[in-house]
């Protein structure tokens, strides 16, 4: 099982295990490259995305989806993450070419952050108010910085990887994803480890989004199905007891997003999906290669994925595609 867990960490830091179809379209594309992150701007309504071996940083117009710029930024990026009220974004990088870093738009500036491991990090995130940044890394260690990027607090989690989180929307509360669930609540410094399945097992989870609510959250994983582990969907409650897991996904959920109002959890994976608060599927769209980054605009009437053959594709509420573009 430790191998399992292994080999599928490795696929989830950019290292993909490719499946026969993937094989013969290498065969004919020796470089494969794929956007890893999408994140929409809360106020400007402008969304960027990431390449894994592109070696920019992208920013595009939500108006025509077309590139406005692109910054020079060495190694895969693997999320980025819009500030909340400002115009700058925290940007997550593995394989040690770059480092993990807060790009300010307006000037330019960067904050890089050298106390990450070398092998870099994947899980980003800022907290409600934009005062503080979490930062998972794939030596299992959260660390907490300020907008100024100084070090606050390094929680060893006792994983080892953490691959996705997300702050609580009131509290200064973060569920953290590994090979298990992690609650970790800043003021008190206190750390809740939930093992997901059991301990024999190590399923990887790849992503966490607390409902706007705040009363539950939601994570998504990569299951291991040929031991008949299933990718999984599951609602969590506040506390972190199982509430409810979803088998309907033929491939690894690599991210997942709520709608502003709260109403649709939109879910990347082998389909677009949409579901409710309770878990109940609402909408899905297939798509030609596998999903990886998702997002919705600030007011959630639209949603964008990426895939892995370098597309962005936009869908209205009601999952009607708006917009496919080839990059």
């Amino acid at each position: 099982m430790k191998i399992l867990f292994l080999i599928l960490l490795i696929s989830a830091a950019g290292v993909c295990i490719p499946t026969p179809n993937e094989e013969s379209q290498n065969s004919q594309n020796n470089e494969r490259w794929f956007f890893w992150a999408v994140d929409w701007h809360p106020n400007k309504d402008q969304f960027i995305v990431g390449g894994s071996n592109d070696s920019f940083l992208k920013l595009f117009s939500s108006n025509d989806y077309q590139q406005l710029k692109k910054y020079p930024y060495k190694g895969t990026i693997t999320k980025t993450k819009w500030h909340p009220t400002q115009n700058k974004v925290a940007i997550s990088v593995q394989d040690g070419k770059s480092k993990q870093a807060i790009l300010n738009l307006d000037t330019d500036e960067r904050i890089v952050f050298n106390t990450i491991t070398n092998e870099g990090a994947r899980a980003i995130g800022w907290n409600r108010s934009g005062e503080l940044l979490a930062i998972g890394d794939y030596n299992g260690f959260l660390t907490i910085f300020d907008e100024a990027g100084n070090e606050l607090k390094k929680v060893n989690t006792s994983q080892k990887s953490i691959i996705g989180l997300d702050w609580h929307p009131n509290e200064n509360l973060i569920v953290a994803v590994g090979e298990d669930v992690i609650l970790y609540h800043y003021e008190t410094d206190s750390l809740k480890r939930i093992v997901d399945r059991n301990e024999e097992v190590e399923v990887l989870m790849l992503s966490a989004a607390w409902h706007p609510g705040g009363k539950f959250f939601v994570t998504g994983d990569y299951g291991i199905p040929e031991n008949n582990y299933p990718p999984l969907l599951q609602y969590w409650s506040y506390d972190g007891e199982k509430l409810k897991a979803i088998n309907v996904n033929k491939a690894e959920i690599r991210n997942i997003a709520w709608s502003s109002d709260g109403e649709l959890l939109a879910t990347a994976s082998d389909k677009l999906r949409l579901w409710n608060k309770e878990g109940k599927l609402i909408a899905e769209q297939a798509t030609k290669n596998l999903l990886w980054g998702i997002a919705w605009n600030n007011d959630g009437s639209t949603v964008v994925a990426t895939d892995v053959e370098k597309k962005i594709i936009v869908w209205d509420r009601d999952l009607n595609r708006l917009k496919e573009l080839q990059y």
